[in-house]
């Protein structure tokens, strides 16, 4: 099999995430149309416990798989690759069959006494089915990411996410129009129903994504190595672990919002309902029982939705860029791994920072755009999303950060960070949550990704012993990027007067778009084609 560069598997990964996004979002928007921030809020609550497991199960899976099968690729040792796969495959269905138990025998204690909603039970009940799929998803693409080969990875994501589109809203339209509501939804209401109902296509979307994976597990004619399935094994844990913990800290992002900004909301309607109403943005016509789901609702269904989309891209860099790292390690070349976290870095620099400054100039046309259908939402949501802006371009940047400290055995290292980092965002959110409420939360956020992102860059720089040499790039970047800021700005704030609402932000998107374009080719036109220069002459990278 002949490996892709990291440039091709990046972009590989990265038309398939952009396919993966836009049909996401073709889900996430009109399923916000259809439950509304309170019905969002029991919909994030079954991600909310999602997310922890994901990450300790599947979220380092790919990466613990994909290290060791391309050191076997960097010696041409296939044989010991399969034998990689096939105890993985062993031990996962196990552990992903655990970990789906653990999330069914949580869903209520979970809901009752974390998210303080009964409502949303079976919303975290039907995603349980998800983890195990996850678990044997990650593992083939691991295997395939290990051997410079993305196209797995890229088909299975873009087939996920349309399974998602498809099922998710067909069984949420569904239940909504009911005439009347099945006994299993008894007493948690039809946006409770409707919203478990999405959660349960997102469950067979998972299902969806791992029969992906198996029709690019042809035979090879090769037998699998006869290494004990104990060593392989015991090298599985050594790089899952510190993964999984790691992603395990950054998912603690969305369940310290979810203990805190709920709880914090309730307490704030209890003492002065006016006030919170008028501080958070409320619409007068929701139910006091029902305003702290819709704040919170409205910040994970609105403003972290937006928040999500760059990073979740940009991330198909990181993922490239790791198999390529981890053979440039193993065969001893330090400088060519240098030079590729140095490329990373610009590369995902180079979507990231027109992305925050224009998400931090327009935040309200963003979501106007997006949630037209939900006028109540969006004003509880935009100043929130403005907050988050610059930490989005910080998170981006910490992907790839983390992905090379991984690849060259530094796992540990984004732990360590990560948990200072959720310390940061923990202390914001009990200090600026009582007074600005989800505003707080995203202010927190910041905060927290942008402390994250400084020791990770000194923790790289430190462990490649080489400096990356990206300073003068990601000034030329932020110029370019302010002015494109400024200039979609300027563009929507003259123009939203004679054009409808949609036509002045592509507009300014537009215009934003090729300011950005044309400064960066000016400042940094040489040092683009240097890079892609230097990709081309990297062997088998």
């Amino acid at each position: 099999m002949k490996p892709q560069s990291f440039l091709k598997g990046s972009l590989i990964l990265g038309c398939s995430a952009l396919l993966a996004k836009l049909l996401g979002a073709l889900f996430k928007i009109p399923l916000t149309a259809l439950l509304g921030g309170t019905g969002m809020g029991y919909f994030s609550c079954a991600y909310a416990l999602f997310l922890p497991l994901y990450a300790v199960f599947v979220t380092g899976l790919s990466t613990a798989v994909a290290r060791p099968v391309a050191g076997c690729a960097a010696v041409g040792d296939l044989a010991g690759a399969l034998r990689i796969r096939s105890v993985a495959r062993r031990l996962f269905l196990a552990v992903g069959t655990a970990a789906a138990l653990l999330a069914a025998a949580a869903a209520k204690p979970f809901a009752l006494y974390t998210a303080e909603s009964a409502q949303a039970i079976l919303c975290v009940l039907a995603i349980a089915p998800a983890v195990l799929f996850s678990c044997l998803t990650a593992v083939e693409r691991g295997y395939h990411e290990g051997l410079c080969s993305m196209y797995p990875t890229a088909v299975s994501q873009a087939a996920e996410a349309l399974c998602k589109l498809l099922c998710g809203l067909w069984l949420c339209h569904l239940v909504m129009e009911l005439p009347e509501l099945p006994p299993v939804f008894s007493g948690i209401g039809r946006e409770g129903a409707a919203a478990a109902a999405a959660v349960l296509g997102v469950s067979i979307s998972t299902a969806a994504g791992w029969l992906c994976t198996l029709a690019y597990s042809r035979p090879t004619g090769i037998k699998p190595a006869a290494t004990p399935a104990r060593d392989i094994i015991r090298t599985l844990l050594a790089v899952l672990l510190p993964v999984a913990l790691g992603s395990l800290v950054t998912n603690l992002t969305s369940l310290i919002d979810l203990v805190t900004v709920m709880r914090i909301c309730n307490d704030r309607i209890a003492e002065d309902a006016a006030g919170f109403y008028a501080g958070a943005h409320i619409a007068a016509e929701i139910p006091p029982q029902e305003a702290s789901a819709f704040a919170y609702g409205s910040y994970m269904g609105l403003s972290m939705t937006v928040f999500n989309l760059i990073p979740s891209l940009t991330n198909m860099f990181a993922k490239g860029v790791l198999p390529c790292t981890a053979q440039a390690w193993a065969r001893g070349e330090r400088d060519t791994a240098a030079g590729l976290a140095g490329q990373v870095l610009v590369l995902t620099g180079i979507a990231a920072i027109p992305a925050g400054l224009g998400m931090f100039a327009l935040p309200r046309g963003i979501l106007e755009f997006l949630f037209s259908s939900r006028p109540a939402e969006t004003a509880a949501a935009w100043d929130a999303l403005r907050c988050l802006a610059p930490g989005v371009i910080c998170l981006c940047l910490v992907f790839p950060i983390f992905s090379i400290l991984q690849a060259i055995g530094r796992a540990g290292l984004p732990v360590r960070i990560l948990c200072l980092g959720a310390a940061v965002k923990f202390c914001g959110n009990l200090l600026l949550v009582p007074r600005l409420y989800t505003v707080g939360a995203a202010i927190s956020t910041t905060l927290s990704y942008a402390f994250i992102l400084l020791l990770a860059v000194i923790a790289l720089r430190r462990a490649l012993g080489r400096s990356l040499q990206t300073g003068r790039a990601f000034l030329h970047m932020g110029y370019a990027g302010s002015m494109c800021a400024a200039s979609a700005w300027l563009i929507y704030t003259r123009t939203l007067a004679h054009l409808p609402q949609r036509g002045a932000l592509m507009l300014a998107v537009i215009g934003g778009g090729i300011v950005y374009a044309g400064i960066s080719v000016f400042l940094m036109g040489e040092q683009i084609c240097t890079l892609f220069r230097h990709q081309r002459s990297i062997k088998n990278a």
